[in-house]
């Protein structure tokens, strides 16, 4: 219970300390240096614009101008001259019905116009009109309406009323004397007047808001200097430098930054712990494996940082992606991409097309990787995602209708970006295969050369040892692939598990070609010591040569704690079973803990086996390891591994095939035999 609460205490400390140092790079790097400015100050720096953005106070400016340029739209009302035809007509009208009525007085004629007119003459106005000839009255209504209809032609505006009264007052004073009645024409022209020319407010306002969104906006590219270093500050400055967010005032945005910076990340960690708890368990539930992840993170988050400098596209970010593919496993890489993308996003200020590059870099890379045992697909996976980069800065380029002599810059650091990758995954693998103890399966593939050091030592020094541990490898190999274990493992292992037999190399058989056997010159107890330390030695050979600890484990375990059972029975034979120990006969050794030791103990101990028989049949082959194997399980030597009786004859089955493979030249079938005794 207590080992428990350690591991979980040791695991969400893993997990929040990569979050507190993600969170406090991005808000060394990310976010936006302060600076303590005011209007009169003379700058200590120069400062440049952290990234592209709107000059809105330049673009409204701009933007007011044009609309103040636009002139007011107006428009005909064409029923206006209608209407003061019509009022002239009523006028007019009322006026002759009156001159006609001899009944009424002048009085009565005057006051009965005044109230039924909406045109206000004076009394002697009306008097005029009432006493004026015939010919004079009908010559003043064709005369207003004249003028009336000349000046609406020429559409009159609101603007124009005053100038257009006085033009009236001047037309009529023009006019022949004789007709008495051309100044009270003049009083009635004055007094109806309008203008027809209104004033359209709506395609006013349509025409300048066009003309506003004609004016593109005004973007202050990322780099460009806002203030430079000696120069006296000014208030459009200052308004830049807040609009940045660069200044140090009661208004500066660092806590809302904090906020959404965190905010986001704590959102990612979540998603991404949670995609580890349940589809990654393995990982999960070790501390070492989750340590390496971070870790990876960390320093690939650390490398960025320092080569965004350079160019976007030089960050290496796949290459986490391409280690733990290749140290852990493909999923934990691929959401592991997933979330760099997203802090990358933060110090690129979301740019959508390196964010997708890094994306399916990451992506094809991992399943590139996944697919080889070879390092040399590592570099197959820089070269795509450097592909990968040139492709998708052309596609964004040309989508945005920007030319190619524009993005060549990003197209050449996107090549050395997908190379660098590449370069860092195969730098940084060793590094974490070696602080980590994690073989992988290039390292494993390496270890079978047979030009390392260990294995020419044993081809020369012990031929019959390195030649049993070649035929222990294909044994354990063609088992280990039937049942799902590590095959190149159990190669590697087979390959190392005798090389405790470089220290005495002629006390064991299949060294000893013609020469005496020298124990038959010592007792059974210094043999069997001799023998079962050989482990011993090889395991302290391996730690010497710093193999991996896998390989060392089966070294150590590739006996357990089995009975040295030929000299046994020769010391009972010479002292009596009262007089031996047998525990002084058995590897003091911890039992086989994984499949892979389980079927390198197995294949070694059949190899030898066989090994003793002079002309094998295929009966034999198949008795022979079936009796090996069901005595290591009686003797419960495979009691603390995870291997099911369903694997133990895969196990067997894939012996059988191997060894009828390399002894079907002397293996005699029975049916054959009967054949050839009756040719």
């Amino acid at each position: 219970m207590e080992k428990g609460k350690k591991s979980r205490f040791i695991r969400y400390s893993i997990l929040i300390s990569v979050f507190l140092i993600m969170y406090a790079v991005l808000m060394i790097t990310a976010a936006p240096k302060k600076y303590s400015l005011s209007v009169g100050d003379i700058a200590a720096v120069d400062i440049d614009a952290p990234a592209n953005m709107v000059d809105k106070a330049a673009t409204e400016m701009l933007r007011k101008e044009a609309a103040d340029k636009v002139q007011p739209i107006y428009k005909v009302d064409l029923t206006v001259q209608i209407e003061l035809e019509k009022t002239i007509d009523h006028l007019f009208h009322q006026l002759d019905e009156l001159r006609s009525n001899e009944e009424l007085t002048m009085e009565e004629k005057v006051l009965n116009i005044e109230n039924s007119n909406v045109i206000k003459l004076d009394k002697v106005s009306y008097e005029l009109l009432l006493n004026a000839s015939n010919q004079d009255f009908t010559q003043t209504k064709e005369n207003i309406k004249y003028l009336i209809n000349q000046i609406l032609n020429e559409r009159l505006s609101e603007e124009q009323m005053d100038s257009k009264r006085g033009e009236i007052v001047e037309f009529f004073s023009k006019l022949p004397k004789q007709n008495k009645l051309n100044g009270v024409a003049a009083q009635i022209a004055v007094s109806i007047i309008k203008p027809n020319l209104l004033y359209d407010e709506v395609e006013t306002e349509i025409r300048r808001e066009e003309a506003k969104a004609n004016i593109e906006e005004i973007l202050i590219k990322k780099g460009t200097r806002i203030v430079s270093k000696g120069q006296e500050v000014n208030e459009q400055q200052i308004q830049l430098l807040r609009a940045y967010g660069l200044l140090k005032d009661v208004n500066s945005n660092d806590m809302r930054i904090g906020f959404s910076y965190g905010s986001i990340l704590l959102v990612t960690m979540i998603v991404f712990c949670l995609y580890v708890w349940i589809i990654c368990p393995n990982v999960w539930t070790s501390n070492s494996l989750l340590m390496l992840v971070c870790i990876n993170i960390v320093i690939n988050l650390i490398i960025a940082v320092g080569t965004r400098s350079i160019s976007h596209y030089m960050m290496p970010v796949p290459a986490c992606a391409f280690i733990l593919t290749i140290l852990v496993d493909t999923r934990i890489a691929i959401v592991t991409n997933i979330v760099m993308v997203i802090i990358m996003g933060f110090l690129t200020e979301f740019n959508i097309t390196l964010m997708i590059a890094l994306m399916l870099s990451g992506i094809l890379g991992s399943i590139m990787v996944s697919k080889t045992h070879h390092r040399s697909m590592v570099i197959y996976a820089g070269i795509a995602s450097a592909l990968i980069n040139v492709i998708s800065i052309i596609s964004f380029g040309m989508i945005n209708n920007i030319e190619i002599k524009y993005f060549i810059y990003d197209i050449t650091y996107g090549i050395v970006g997908g190379i660098f990758t590449s370069v860092l995954t195969i730098g940084l693998l060793p590094f974490f295969e070696f602080a980590f103890d994690i073989i992988t399966p290039a390292k494993l593939l390496e270890l079978t050369n047979p030009n390392q050091s260990l294995l020419r030592r044993l081809m020369i020094e012990t031929p019959g040892t390195y030649y049993h541990s070649v035929l222990v490898g294909n044994l354990s190999e063609a088992a280990a692939e039937e049942v799902g274990a590590n095959a190149l493992l159990c190669r590697a292992g087979s390959y190392y598990h005798d090389i405790g037999k470089l220290k005495r190399p002629y006390f064991f058989k299949e060294n000893q070609l013609t020469q005496d056997n020298p124990h038959d010159k010592i007792s059974p107890n210094l043999s069997a010591s001799i023998i079962i330390s050989h482990v011993k030695d090889g395991v302290e050979i391996a730690k010497k040569s710093k193999l991996p600890s896998k390989v060392i484990d089966i070294i150590s375990q590739h006996h357990g704690n089995t009975l040295v059972a030929y000299f046994y029975h020769k010391a009972l034979k010479a002292k009596g079973e009262e007089a031996v120990e047998e525990e002084k006969f058995r590897y003091p050794l911890l039992k086989p803990q994984s499949k892979e030791a389980a079927i390198v103990m197995l294949a070694d101990s059949v190899e030898a086996f066989i090994r003793s028989l002079s002309e094998p049949t295929k009966e034999d082959v198949e008795k022979g390891v079936r009796k090996i194997v069901f005595d290591k399980i009686n003797d419960n030597q495979l009691s603390e591994c995870n291997l099911t009786l369903k694997d133990i004859e895969n196990i067997i089955n894939a012996f059988v095939k191997v060894l009828e493979g390399i002894f079907h030249e002397r293996i005699e079938y029975p049916e054959n035999l009967k054949e050839i005794e009756q040719q």
